[in-house]
This record gives structure tokens, sequence and C-alpha cells, in this order.
């Protein structure tokens, strides 16, 4: 009796396409890879947007410091 082959289908791997811009790897401006830059500073924003984020991540800093801070000294208090 001959076997009865069964062809299973195959995942197709999609082709990589190359980027307009090869050196830094940038499809341009309507692309959904380009989100800005470091800390929510996108590229054109205005120097009240740059101030405003900068000092709210500097708050955060503050306020994560100071709630550790807090929390070091109860436990040192409850375990000593």
């Amino acid at each position: 009796m001959a076997e009865k082959k069964v062809i299973l289908p195959v995942a197709q791997i999609e082709k990589k396409k190359k980027s307009v811009h090869p050196a830094t790897r940038c499809g341009g401006c309507g692309s959904k890879s380009c989100k800005g830059g470091g800390l929510g500073i996108y590229p054109g924003s205005e120097k009240e947007i740059v101030y405003r984020n900068i000092g709210l991540y500097i708050i955060m800093g503050l306020i994560i410091l100071f709630t550790s801070y807090l929390i070091m000294r109860m436990l040192n208090i409850f375990l000593s």
C-alpha cells in the first residue's frame, strides 16, 4: 500500500524592506517608528513644553527619592 503524503502548510516569511534612509534606519517623517526624542521631547517642540517636561521629570525623581527615604526610615524604625 502506498502511503498518502500529507502536505502541511508552511508559514511564509516576509522579506524585510530596506529603509529609505539606511544610515538612520528612518522611513521618513510619516513612519510609525519615528516617535521623537528622549523624555517626550519631540523635534520642533516649543520651549515651554520642553521646560515643562524636564520639570515634571525632576519633580517625579524627587518624589521617588523622598518616598524611598521615608520607607527606608520607617523600616529601620520597625525592625530595630
